[in-house]
């Protein structure tokens, strides 16, 4: 019996060394144990956050595959924000997980700003799809207006920051999802 559950565990730990980098477990260490996550501004006075700092860097590290290992095996933070990278990325297992939170649904304090939401994950993935969405139209708009003067500077900034982090991306990319969505929600009543 001793030697079963010491087999398991040895299968298991090498199992999770094998989905994962050792660069990107040491990232993801910090970030092991949390069950919330924050914007990348967080507090009225729009702090940086640590936590999406912490993020931030595994991300540039991460591949798709150990992105799509720590959507569903991660904290709630990891999970959290590894599932909305994959949909930055435009990896279609995006709606796997999607798919896996519907049936493994958990509710996660999310910080906005200085706003605290706590909703199921799905719904937290719908509305970063709902960014992306309208982030993606300013982005258009910006680029068509030949002046560039629709937008303040500080925005102009924003938006190209944002074309850069979504640049896998594109309006048809978030149509397809969120049929897809569709059809997830509607099997599952």
């Amino acid at each position: 019996m001793k030697m079963n559950i010491a087999f398991a565990l040895l299968f298991s730990l090498s199992f999770f060394n094998a989905q994962i980098s050792d660069q990107v477990r040491k990232l993801a260490k910090p970030l092991d144990t949390i069950a919330y996550a924050e914007s990348e501004y967080i507090t009225v006075g729009a702090e940086k956050s640590k936590v999406y700092e912490y993020f931030q860097k595994l991300a540039e590290a991460a591949n798709n595959d150990e992105l799509f290992y720590l959507a569903k095996n991660g904290s709630k933070s990891l999970k959290f924000y590894s599932s909305r990278e994959l949909l930055k990325r435009n990896d279609k297992r995006f709606l796997e997980i999607y798919r896996f939170y519907t049936e493994n649904p958990f509710s996660l304090p999310y910080m906005y700003g200085s706003e605290v939401s706590d909703e199921d994950i799905k719904q937290h993935l719908k509305q970063a799809m709902k960014t992306a969405t309208e982030m993606l139209s300013l982005v258009e708009e910006w680029k068509n207006d030949e002046s560039n003067n629709a937008l303040e500077n500080f925005e102009n900034k924003q938006l190209r920051k944002f074309e850069e982090k979504y640049k896998n991306l594109t309006k048809n990319d978030l149509k397809f999802y969120w049929q897809e969505i569709g059809k997830i929600d509607s099997d599952k009543k």
